[in-house]
């Protein structure tokens, strides 16, 4: 036969029977019963989720108006929902009742949306710990050794187990991905808001040091910042994990050393911010942990003035340690400090100090640098360059105040003309750091008997 005759021949058509079942299908199903994770079904389109929850207003909570969609997808708003479904006594058992004769596979299911809303105390997380701790069984054995591992089913104490875990590194959230759990969803969880005000909790009484500040900083980098009040869940747990979780760092903290304080403000730079750039933040924050922050930004706003003063070339070096020595000798007496910089000193405010330092405007040099600082009822301006110190009363409406972002140099110098004082009702006067002529008196001695007369404050060495 030729070539061309077989090429035209008419080819009856492979005929392919689908076996009714496939010999790998048993395999697959042994995998993934030994190590299924949390089913990912497709989330109900928005205006199901819209239609369940018309109906359960319209029956103030009873699910006999829920055809099957509406029931499967309950779960969705039974948390988030700002109706508060998840405290409906008489929604969630009727549901759980349902689920467990309806819905075969309910358990499973049911999990992964238990975990990412726990919440402690809430009424739909306590009965469905319950419900699913009876109902193990069920689950694929990677859930439930996973939830006995974590105590999962004891919503206070796992929570508790879990914080815990965080102290000693992120290996948690690793384990949990395995899981086939979004990440995204899970740092942006109620669950992950419980643990961290179980964490802050830990935190008041842990003595040990640790790098939660930098697992933290870690973990919630995708998040931006102020990332607590950006998760998920109720308003309420968002604030109370916000609270517990920064008064514990802080707590935790100052138990430690001095290195241990720069990890922490990092930290809280993100959570919720310098307290005296954002006060209303700080507003439900004790008030001795909020003092308590100023305190360490005061004494590392003095450091770094210091840093950058000896970075920038002087003629006179022995001019920068004199006035380091004494102005350090009033460090445990100055209540507040602000850096403010010209162009050549923001690299290293910006490093040390992040948004938390001003700056001289335009018509400044590079080089001007200034560290206000507060003691008693006065505000003190040391700067370089011409070794002009300015003084004025805390009250004076018309000097700036703190923690501006800009400031006039020049302005600042030309209203604090005045070189002496009589009383101490006087306002603006500023001095120098040279000795007056003919007199022998060092700078230091004029400086310390002028604000200890004025002020009221002494040097403490």
């Amino acid at each position: 036969m030729r070539l061309r005759d077989e090429l035209n021949r008419t080819w009856a058509p492979v005929r392919f029977v689908r076996p009714a079942t496939l010999a790998i299908a048993p395999v697959a199903e042994d995998l993934e019963r030994r190590f299924g994770g949390v089913p990912v079904p497709l989330p109900p389109l928005p205006n199901l989720l819209e239609e369940t929850e018309r109906r359960l207003i319209v029956g103030k909570g009873d699910i006999s108006g829920l055809d099957r969609r509406h029931r499967k997808a309950l779960p969705y708003i039974l948390w988030t929902s700002s109706r508060g479904w998840s405290e409906n006594e008489r929604l969630v058992k009727d549901y759980l009742a349902w689920a467990d004769r309806d819905w075969r596979t309910a358990p499973r299911q049911l999990w992964g949306h238990y975990l990412l809303n726990m919440n402690p105390g809430n009424f739909a997380t306590d009965r469905l710990a319950t419900w699913l701790g009876a109902r193990a069984d069920r689950l694929t054995p990677t859930l439930r050794e996973f939830s006995r591992k974590w105590d999962l089913f004891k919503p206070k104490p796992g929570i508790a187990k879990v914080a815990a875990s965080l102290l000693t590194g992120p290996d948690l959230i690793a384990e949990m991905a395995g899981l086939r759990i979004d990440r995204d969803k899970l740092l942006r969880s109620a669950f992950l808001l419980s643990v961290f005000a179980a964490l802050g909790r830990q935190l008041h009484n842990y003595r040990l040091s640790c790098g939660i500040a930098a697992t933290l900083k870690e973990l919630l980098a995708d998040l931006g910042d102020t990332p607590i009040l950006n998760m998920q869940g109720p308003g309420s747990l968002r604030q109370s994990a916000l609270k517990s979780l920064v008064e514990g760092l802080v707590n935790w903290t100052d138990t430690l050393s001095k290195e241990a304080r720069n990890p922490t403000l990092d930290l809280l730079h993100t959570l919720i911010g310098d307290p005296r750039l954002h006060a209303p933040r700080w507003s439900n924050i004790e008030a001795g942990v909020r003092e308590t922050v100023e305190r360490w930004l005061t004494e590392i706003t003095l450091e770094t003035f210091f840093e950058v003063f000896k970075s920038q070339q002087t003629a006179n070096p022995k001019m920068v340690a004199e006035r380091e020595i004494f102005w350090r000798g009033y460090r445990k007496k100055i209540s507040r400090a602000w850096l403010i910089t010209g162009a050549d000193g923001r690299a290293i405010a910006k490093r040390l100090l992040g948004k938390s330092f001003g700056q001289f405007s335009s018509g400044a040099g590079a080089a001007h640098l200034g560290l206000m600082m507060q003691m008693g009822n006065y505000v003190i301006l040391e700067m370089n360059q011409n070794g002009r110190t300015l003084f004025w009363p805390i009250s004076d409406a018309e000097m700036p105040g703190f923690y501006q972002p800009e400031y006039r140099r020049a302005t600042l110098i030309d209203r604090c003309q005045q070189e002496t004082i009589i009383s101490r009702k006087a306002g603006r006067f500023h001095m120098i750091h040279r000795n007056p002529p003919g007199q022998k008196m060092y700078w230091q001695s004029k400086y310390e008997e002028k604000i200890s007369s004025i002020i009221g404050v002494s040097r403490s060495g």
